[in-house]
């Protein structure tokens, strides 16, 4: 749940709407900062995003409990 409630945070942080489009510029300037990456399953139809060993050491520095 604290993942959906990030996400409900940063659309009320907004104006309370986004575009659709928008979680791709968000994700996409992850990416450039090297925070996450794009990984590509056996399943070949989906990516997925996954956080950068960067990423996890900025959450665990803030405290964030990582589900490893």
């Amino acid at each position: 749940m604290k993942a959906s409630e990030a996400l409900l945070r940063a659309i009320a942080s907004n104006g309370n709407e986004i575009p659709a489009v928008q979680l791709d510029v968000w994700f996409g300037e992850l990416e450039k900062a090297r925070l996450v990456t794009r990984v590509i399953k056996d399943d070949k139809n989906v990516f997925y995003w996954k956080l950068t060993d960067a990423a996890i050491a900025f959450l665990k520095k803030k405290g964030v409990e990582m589900n490893e």
